[in-house]
């Protein structure tokens, strides 16, 4: 664009002006305007800079005077639908019977149900994009579901549709012919890819599928030039199981079959032996780091500042709220950097900042998503997050990014935008309807527990006795 052209276009009055606040900008500069103004039109950040510098004319106005102003937040891992499961099998070695017996409930209908509450807890800490990674087909158009309350959400996703097909791992309800998902996907691309949902292609695991469908996945998205998703070296149980099974680790194995390469989402990479951490450095892989679940299950630590300096690509997420309990960004950015100075005894390794990173620009990245989101900068979708600066942890402001990360557990958004439509105000949701999301979500958990006959099982508490009124 011309200077005259740009300098037209900023003649222009701004669809939205938000003023007055800290603004985060995560470009590549990593620049903090305090105060700073961001002009939006037709969606998209116009220009961005300290307030008094942009043309004042505007048909909206947001006063962002004490508050932080960042780009949303993208989480690169979750399973949205488990929020139903939330809590019902912790500390329950032997529960993958009953979590299957219920899993067989997911219809269409909860899956939207159980979706829309962890896109709802999601926004409330300022995630405007969010990975899904949907695993149980008993019903066939549970995705749909899923799909269903992204849309009314007014959030992004990255919609990776699994499948399995390896006996010996899955229980044969949930067993699929990669063919049948290949279709499955090809059904949801025309149906519900849009500017907010991308639909991408997983295999569980490269060992719970055959290496016919691993190679279908892959193959798929590239034909489409997308990425595809992959729980890889998962956890411990994953490692010994490949050194018994295959001889070698779930990478090398990925690699042995010629899958380990920049457009592969790979899950955890917790389970790894030590020369696989270079490998998943040469190949540039983009890993989704899942602290929380990795410290709830007892797992190895992936060693992530390593596996950047080597060249893959990391970002934080925080799983599903069936091995993480919430959906807290901010939470699993602390954790990631705690988790590293533990690994490695260095009180002193790693920086809040890079956490930050790797929930914002990096996740972008990292769900190839940075053309669009993860920063705000001229171009890009005016996705963002507001947060008070009246609370408590945020007071004492002279380290404002450390106090976001290791303070803000509590980090509640005031404000969310989405392609610069306001999807989140003085902490509601003003899209969804938040009385009938909980009430749905509850509603789905009671009705499963009833149909897997887990009532009896799991009550209100794990082992203390309960009065009833």
């Amino acid at each position: 664009m011309s200077p005259r052209d740009r300098s037209q276009r900023n003649r222009q009055p701004a669809d939205l002006l938000i003023e007055g606040g800290t603004v985060i900008a995560m470009d590549a500069e990593r620049r903090i305007y305090d105060p700073g103004t961001i002009s939006i039109r037709q969606g998209r950040v116009v220009e961005i800079g300290p307030c008094g510098s942009l043309p004042g004319s505007a048909k909206e106005r947001i006063d962002a005077t004490n508050m932080v102003v960042m780009p949303g937040l993208l989480n690169a891992h979750s399973h949205l639908t488990p929020s139903v499961y939330r809590s019902c099998f912790d500390e329950k070695p032997d529960s993958r019977d009953a979590w299957l017996r219920m899993a067989r409930g997911l219809t269409r209908q909860r899956a939207r149900q159980a979706t829309a509450l962890t896109l709802l807890e999601q926004v409330r800490y300022g995630t405007t994009t969010t990975h899904e990674s949907h695993m149980t087909h008993y019903h066939p158009d549970s995705t749909d579901g899923i799909c269903e309350a992204i849309q009314q959400s007014g959030m992004r996703a990255v919609v990776a549709r699994s499948m399995n097909d390896k006996a010996e791992y899955t229980a044969v309800e949930f067993l699929e012919r990669y063919q049948d998902a290949l279709d499955d996907l090809d059904r949801l691309e025309r149906e519900w890819e849009s500017d907010l949902i991308r639909i991408i292609p997983e295999a569980a695991t490269v060992l719970r599928c055959t290496p016919e469908a691993v190679l279908a996945m892959r193959e798929w998205a590239i034909k489409r030039d997308k990425i595809w998703h992959i729980h890889l070296a998962q956890n411990n149980a994953e490692l010994r199981e490949a050194l018994r099974t295959v001889g070698m680790g779930s990478v090398q194995y990925a690699a042995q079959l010629g899958v380990l390469g920049p457009e592969m989402l790979a899950a955890h990479c917790s389970g790894l032996l030590e020369d696989e951490v270079e490998l998943l450095g040469e190949r540039q892989v983009r890993i989704a780091h899942c602290p929380v679940p990795m410290m709830r299950g007892g797992q190895m630590v992936p060693p992530i500042w390593e596996l950047e300096r080597l060249g893959a690509r990391v970002a934080i997420a925080t799983d599903g709220s069936s091995t993480n309990n919430g959906q807290n960004l901010w939470e699993a950015m602390k954790m990631a950097v705690y988790m590293q100075r533990v690994r490695s005894a260095d009180r002193h390794l790693g920086t809040a900042e890079q956490a930050l990173e790797m929930a914002t620009i990096k996740a972008a990245r990292v769900l190839d998503l940075e053309q669009k989101v993860g920063s705000l900068e001229p171009g890009k979708e005016a996705d963002i997050a507001m947060f008070r600066r009246d609370q408590p942890h945020l007071a004492t402001d002279a380290m404002l990014v450390s106090n976001l990360v290791y303070a803000g557990g509590n980090n509640l958004a005031d404000t969310v935008l989405v392609g610069g439509r306001v999807i989140l105000q003085r902490g509601r949701s003003t899209v969804l309807d938040e009385e009938e999301v909980l009430a749905g979500a509850r509603e789905a958990q009671r009705e499963m527990l009833r149909e897997a006959g887990l009532e009896g099982e799991i009550g209100l508490t794990s082992s203390w006795p309960v009065i009833i009124a």
